[in-house]
């Protein structure tokens, strides 16, 4: 294989539902698109979803099921808000004694990547999707793997341990809210050390954003992130009736125009990659 890549999702509920191959649901749509895209080049490209739902949406939803004999209105927004807001607040990093969740998180996304890794070799350059929340999450998956690692020098496993990473496309990404703790701003170190000049010269950070999605950001104006991002993409994402409101954030997965935006990087990506 050539390429991996690696979708993550992000904030709400998700079955932990797979096809044969093993993709969760919310990934199969994008993924059967850019293998349609990426035509014979698919077969040099190894897909993994990324799944870390279940660490909180049995939580959330025992919550809400108590909720059922209590005097509350709006139930429909509690609905919302519990399973959005309860994802963001239930990961954040809290004190050691009591911080499982967050490692619980990443341990889901480390064992997606364990099941990429078997398909692909240990040099294999890594593209990661990720939507919403999954960009956070795995913004501090790598923050926490670049402070383990030895660099400049490349480690036995360099896949594995994210210093392959090539390509990291965030859609409806809301790192933004989850800086205003810190002074200064400091980004991931992108891309990885381990990878060949040809395929540096393509590593790309691209931010894609819906305009009307109130969850997604522009990442350039963060400090710091201009130097790490390339790319912010203004573009509504949806059909007509979705395409400018605020559920917008949730159409990424199934837009025909964000589909060709990332397979175009893949195709622009795969020519450097070496079998």
């Amino acid at each position: 294989m050539k390429l991996a890549v690696a979708v993550i999702h992000g904030i709400g509920t998700q079955p932990d539902l797979r096809d044969a191959e093993g993709q969760h649901t919310f990934a199969q749509n994008l993924i059967g698109s850019l293998r349609r895209r990426l035509g014979a080049e698919a077969e040099h490209v190894a897909f993994q979803s990324l799944y870390w739902a279940s660490v909180l949406d049995k939580r959330e939803q025992t919550y809400l099921d108590m909720l059922a004999n209590e005097p509350v209105s709006w139930r429909w927004l509690r609905r919302i808000v519990t399973l959005f807001l309860g994802d963001a607040s239930g990961y954040r990093k809290v004190s050691q004694a009591y911080d499982t969740t967050y490692e619980e998180v990443h341990q889901s996304l480390r064992h997606g990547l364990n099941a990429l890794r078997a398909k692909v070799g240990p040099s294999t350059p890594l593209v990661v999707l990720a939507h919403s929340l999954g960009g956070h999450i795995f913004s501090n998956f790598v923050w926490d793997q670049q402070k383990l690692n030895a660099t400049p020098s490349c480690p036995r496993d360099p896949f594995l341990a994210l210093e392959t990473l090539a390509g990291l496309v965030t859609f409806g990404c809301n790192i933004p809210l989850f800086t205003f703790a810190y002074d200064p701003v400091v980004p991931i170190r992108f891309p990885g050390h381990c990878l060949t000049g040809q395929v540096r010269e393509q590593a790309r950070w691209l931010n894609l954003y819906a305009p009307a999605d109130p969850l997604g950001y522009p990442l350039r104006p963060l400090p710091n992130y201009a130097e790490v991002v390339l790319e912010d993409r203004a573009m509504p994402v949806g059909p007509w009736y979705k395409r400018h409101t605020p559920l917008s954030h949730l159409e990424y997965w199934d837009d025909a125009r964000f589909h060709a935006y990332v397979a175009d990087y893949l195709c622009q990506l795969l020519p450097a990659c070496a079998e």
